[in-house]
């Protein structure tokens, strides 16, 4: 493909999907920070994979592409060990943000070692705020398979959760 054609194909799909991919990012970053960085790899994602953008399931890939995103901002400031960065901007061993970027960060981590199914129902249902018709269409199953994936989540991740504040 010329690049002039690239180009063109990357206004078109950016400008179609902007306020999707806004609001999937905000959604799961939460943080303007985060977000920035997030919405930059997105955003050179789309380009490195403008060809794939022109089909049916372009909003798919586009909502693949901004979690990649969202997953390499969050290891871009949390770091390889798993630890959040003391050197990284705005964050201080004071700060009651610290705190909640932690939980955040946990919260995050526990989703995404959920099975697939189970970790997009959540999402869909709490972060998105979609209804079961939506999470069942997403999904392929029905509305009942939806709401089971969904509180099936749920329990894994009270479980988790109960079991890190037994250990703290």
């Amino acid at each position: 493909m010329k690049y002039a054609q690239r180009i063109g194909l990357f206004e078109k799909t950016r400008a179609k999907y902007s306020m999707f991919l806004l609001s999937v990012l905000w959604k799961l970053t939460g943080d303007k920070e985060l977000f920035t960085e997030a919405m930059q790899y997105a955003l050179l994602g789309m380009w490195e994979h403008i060809e794939k953008l022109s089909g049916k399931k372009a909003g798919a890939y586009i909502y693949r592409i901004a979690l990649t995103a969202n997953s390499r901002a969050w290891r871009n400031r949390i770091g390889k060990d798993g630890q959040i960065s003391q050197s990284h901007p705005g964050l201080d061993g004071n700060d009651e943000r610290l705190d909640h970027a932690e939980l955040v960060a946990k919260v995050r981590q526990a989703i995404a070692q959920l099975p697939d199914k189970q970790a997009t129902a959540v999402v869909m249902r709490y972060l998105q705020q979609q209804d079961y018709d939506a999470i069942a269409e997403k999904l392929r199953c029905g509305q009942d398979g939806a709401r089971s994936h969904v509180s099936k989540a749920l329990a894994s991740l009270k479980a988790k959760f109960a079991v890190l504040t037994e250990r703290e």
